[in-house]
């Protein structure tokens, strides 16, 4: 029998050379150099460890109990991840499903969205050409060792701004950004640029599903919609994000995850209640169909729902 609400039995984290201390303050450990976190993560690379009879992988628990979990979806399609941008990331590009098959990829292509939980001053994303580029053109800059971030669209973010990177778009995270990214289920991704760090790029998969038209980045912005408590963030094909804005009742046919940023927030099914603290996360299984929501202690609360 499935709890009303499942959480994980252990954090889900992964150490980067360009991680900071942001998620571990965020989550209240120990640990340094930790560039994501991984919540609820179906994905077979690096699955999360659930706190049901003990510990289980959560690709298993769906596999024992699919229909519970899901509803009518036939596999999880969705991974969260919190990433903290100490350092400038690697330029790269992620395909989309077609592309992926095509270049005999088992894993998934990889839409994405990024909701800016904190920006230091003048902190950047790099998202999409400027200006159109022809593939060629932009290989001989990469291969004479230009700066390739003098291509890309550069935009100065703040806490609370939001961005939709649909697979083929060019894109990095600057130095001091720290967001909530939800992606569908895959880890594909090809790198372009990493300012001489030595690691492996993927040129030849990257100039097959670059996007190489200029981008208008106003039109990859996400506007904030309010909803019955909730503010849509992120509204796109495969996922949404909703942040909880005031207390709430929810009613849905498939899964949910609440990731709680700061603060509290106490869950309420017919049967149980629960409290997510900061820095915790909690999945809402296709089973339990409604449930309330309470905010206490200034709570900043995100909810994502697959599409």
């Amino acid at each position: 029998m499935l709890p009303k609400f499942i959480f994980q039995a252990e954090e889900n984290l992964v150490e980067k050379p360009w991680g900071g201390s942001f998620i571990a303050k965020l989550k209240g450990i120990k640990a340094d150099k930790i560039g994501e976190s991984w919540e609820f993560s179906a994905h077979p690379s690096k699955p999360s460890l659930i706190a049901i009879n003990g510990k289980i992988r959560f690709d298993d628990l769906i596999k024992r109990f699919r229909r519970e979990i899901l509803g009518d979806l036939e596999e999880f399609p969705i991974l969260v991840k919190i990433i903290d941008a100490n350092e400038n990331l690697s330029v790269q590009v992620h395909p989309s499903e077609d592309q992926a098959k095509a270049l005999g990829e088992k894993d998934h292509g990889k839409p994405e969205a990024w909701i800016v939980l904190d920006a230091e001053e003048d902190a950047k994303i790099y998202l999409g050409f400027k200006e159109d580029i022809k593939p060629e053109e932009f290989l001989k800059a990469i291969e004479r060792g230009e700066n390739i971030l003098e291509y890309l669209n550069v935009v100065k973010v703040d806490k609370g701004d939001a961005f939709y990177i649909p697979a083929g778009t060019i894109h990095a995270l600057g130095k001091g950004v720290r967001v909530l990214e939800v992606s569908t289920n895959s880890n594909i991704t090809y790198r372009i640029y990493d300012y001489g760090r030595g690691r492996e790029l993927h040129l030849d998969k990257a100039l097959k599903v670059l996007n190489f038209k200029r981008t208008d980045v106003e039109e990859l912005r996400q506007k904030p919609k309010r909803l019955n408590g909730l503010t849509r963030y992120i509204d796109t094909p495969f996922f949404k994000v909703d942040q909880v804005v005031s207390n709430t009742k929810i009613s849905k046919d498939t899964f949910q995850i609440l990731l709680c940023v700061n603060g509290r927030v106490k869950l309420k099914s017919s049967s149980d209640i629960v409290e997510v603290e900061r820095g915790r996360s909690t999945l809402i299984p296709a089973i339990t169909k409604d449930y309330e929501i309470e905010l206490e202690d200034d709570a900043e609360a995100y909810i994502v729902s697959p599409t």
